[in-house]
């Protein structure tokens, strides 16, 4: 049901001639292949009647704290943190929301009405180009245009309107400052303009909402939308279904907008059109497949978004803001977790659809490879907080944002047991940190090496600095070569020679391989191959505790702390033994504590001194590394190491024996061998392993990207 204001008489012309502005409207979408719904709410919320219906059922509890927050608004006479540009304005929400579902129950919802259009006065806190968080305001309008007067919607609607031409100066989708995979293209979470270029998120908010509202910016509303629908299908999803379901910049900056806001897009296309693009995505696609990827992503210990990339250990709230309109079981679990980390309800009153069943992560596979991020998740259980958990990664640069990371590997149970060093120092200040020797890599140092980005960071010996490099887009820097996951084990091959300067590497590729059961293996193998036999190589490992060495072995405790902030879920920790295997003769040093722990490459002599930032002593925390190195003459290293998980207690590793050049036997069970050279691959126990990226088995259709 729809409720109309009562209309005065002097009022009658201008509303017919505003009528006749929106039909018009709709004539011309009609032939654009898309149809603007005619009545309000059109974004977000696909029926009203259903939605009031849900807050009187199963999403009763939901809509109480949205109400709750909306009557505390209105005794206020204001709504929190509208000026704030750091925080999202819920309360906008809340009374939006509060007004449509009072009203569709027959009772009073003007209040909820009143109180944001107090806020709104003249518009100018809408236009605001200092502070506004104007994707919001469009929303709010939506959900609020049948409480307003004609000239309030006309009025606040210029406003609106007024940012279709911001930042771009045409009302179209230009992509002038960035691209699809870009966290600012879309906006922030707070769809203001900070860290924000194109604005898409909220120009597409503003252009529903104002259609047919007879303000000056109807034909750029008009405008933006035959971009939108124009561009988005023939470019944005292909490159999203290519992108998969990890964001181009990790969790960290795509938790500060797009994990969030480029379902909001897509779900008020889908509501005021009709038009689902996620029905249109492959499954893989992004965001299709990002409930997967947020799900490997959070570390068993501490249920917190791992140290990725740009990630910044978040729990996945950013995503749980989304859930509600991702509609499949495991987003419904996400939905519902959601509500222990999030204050806000609004998403999951105005979007949830409570007849799809929450599925628990602990129906997925125990390991995944997104091919198009290039980033390998393994684990030996879900549900359970004392669980291992790992990562391997080499792929593509996406955005400017990404990390020179490929190669590089973690490891936890019980917390961190491999993790990187950097803490939280930012690209921009702290190049240390934007470098590639804070991971798990292996380097080759040219000691004429010249490195973009290298004030505070001199020559490290590692890949290539493409951070903050401007396209084109994507960027091969290394590959994976193979994947394939069995209940015994899970392998992962890559390629990351791109990743490396040419003039010093002809080869630099690693294997890793997780060996499951009562006592559990990763076993990294590296083969590479410098231009000249002076390039010298290392491999670099972050640990979070001071190693104790028994001979040619290595152990470490395992710290739930290092890599989180707040809670630990798991008990106790877990030891890590390391035995280096090849090269056999080679060199082992420990770099860190107090003083050292963001040293620079051995080999650069103008780096022998500790880097370490004020953002740098932030989590996560891993003040120690192990460097090996290859005293030996010639061009081409092999690295192979084994890692074994133990407990805290225990004081003997594994028996591991070297049987050949590349070749390893680990206690009784294990018999694992390496190609030396050639293809990569290998055997386990015997069986070959893969040399083909398998994926097949994690999709529902024949995967092809």
């Amino acid at each position: 049901m729809f409720h109309f204001l009562p209309t005065p008489p002097g009022m009658r012309g201008r509303i017919s001639a505003v009528l006749a502005l929106f039909l018009a409207a709709l004539d011309a979408s009609a032939e654009r292949g898309f149809t603007v719904k005619p009545v309000h709410p059109r974004l977000l919320i696909e029926d009203v009647a259903a939605t009031a219906s849900r807050c009187a059922g199963p999403l009763a509890e939901d809509y109480r704290i949205v109400k709750e927050r909306a009557d505390a608004a209105v005794r206020r006479g204001g709504i929190q943190y509208i000026s704030n540009a750091w925080s999202i304005p819920e309360d906008l929400m809340n009374c939006g929301l509060a007004y449509l579902i009072e009203r569709e129950l027959g009772r009073d919802g003007r209040p909820y009405a009143d109180v944001i259009v107090r806020e709104w006065g003249d518009g100018a806190i809408i236009a605001n180009r200092e502070g506004s968080h104007f994707g919001y305001h469009a929303l709010a309008y939506d959900w609020i245009y049948d409480a307003l007067t004609p000239e309030q919607r006309v009025q606040y609607g210029n406003a609106l309107g007024s940012w279709l031409r911001f930042f771009t100066e045409e009302p179209e989708i230009l992509l002038k400052w960035g691209h699809w995979e870009y966290n600012q293209t879309w906006g922030p979470i707070h769809l203001n303009i900070m860290n924000c270029r194109d604005a898409l998120t909220q120009k597409l908010f503003i252009a529903l909402a104002i259609t047919g509202a007879g303000t000056r910016h109807e034909a750029d509303a008009g405008r933006f939308l035959d971009s939108w629908d124009e561009r988005v299908p023939a470019e944005c999803l292909p490159k999203f279904d290519r992108m998969g379901g990890v964001w181009s910049e990790s969790y960290g900056h795509g938790g500060y907008g797009p994990v969030t806001v480029i379902p909001y897009a897509f779900q008020a296309w889908r509501t005021a059109t009709g038009i689902d693009y996620f029905a249109a995505l492959k499954p893989w696609g992004y965001p299709v497949e990002s409930p997967r990827w947020v799900a490997y992503t959070m570390m068993p210990h501490n249920e917190r978004t791992a140290w990725i990339d740009d990630g910044d250990g978040a729990k996945p709230s950013a995503f749980a803001r989304a859930a509600p309109m991702l509609h499949d079981g495991l987003s419904q679990w996400f939905s519902e977790r959601g509500r222990e980390w999030l204050r806000e309800r609004w998403q999951r009153v105005a979007c949830t659809d409570p007849s799809i069943a929450p599925e628990p992560p602990d129906t997925l596979p125990l390991a995944y490879l997104f091919p198009g991020a290039g980033h390998v998740y393994m684990r030996s259980a879900w549900d359970d907080p004392n669980a291992t958990w790992a990562f391997f990664g080499c792929g593509p640069q996406f955005a400017g944002h990404s990390r020179d990371d490929e190669g590089h590997f973690l490891i936890a149970k019980r917390g961190a047991l491999v993790s990187r060093q950097g803490g939280q120092g930012h690209n921009d200040s702290d190049h240390y940190a934007g470098g590639s020797l804070i991971f798990n890599i292996v380097t080759v140092f040219d000691p004429d090496e010249k490195f973009r980005r290298d004030r505070g960071n001199e020559n490290d010996g590692g890949l290539l600095r493409h951070v903050y490099e401007g396209g084109p887009f994507p960027r091969e820097r290394g590959h994976m070569v193979a994947f394939e996951t069995t209940p015994e084990y899970t392998y992962a091959a890559a390629d990351i020679t791109a990743g490396y300067n040419p003039d010093k590497v002809r080869e630099v590729t690693r294997q890793l391989l997780y060996l499951r059961g009562a006592r559990e293996f990763f076993v990294v193998f590296d083969r590479v191959e410098a231009t000249r036999p002076d390039f010298r190589r290392h491999f670099f490992l972050h640990i979070p505790d001071e190693p104790r060495r028994d001979r040619n072995r290595f152990t470490w405790l395992s710290q739930p702390e290092a890599d989180g902030r707040g809670e630990v879920l798991s008990s106790g920790r877990s030891r890590m033994f390391l035995t280096p295997l090849l090269p056999t003769n080679a060199v082992v040093a420990f770099r860190g504590g107090d003083g050292q722990d963001a040293w620079g490459h051995p080999f650069e002599p103008a780096a022998q001194y500790n880097h370490m930032t004020e953002g740098g002593k932030k989590p996560p925390s891993c003040p120690w590394r192990i460097e090996v190195a290859d005293p030996n003459t010639g061009t081409r290293t092999q690295f192979l190491h084994v890692f074994e998980i133990g407990e805290e207690t225990d004081q003997a590793s594994a028996k591991v024996t070297l049987l050949a050049a590349d070749g390893v036997q680990i206690g009784s069970r294990w018999r694992v061998r390496f190609n030396a050279d050639g293809p990569l691959g290998g055997a386990v126990n015997g069986e070959p392993l893969t040399t083909r990226v398998n994926v097949e088995a994690q999709y529902p259709v024949s995967f092809n990207p």
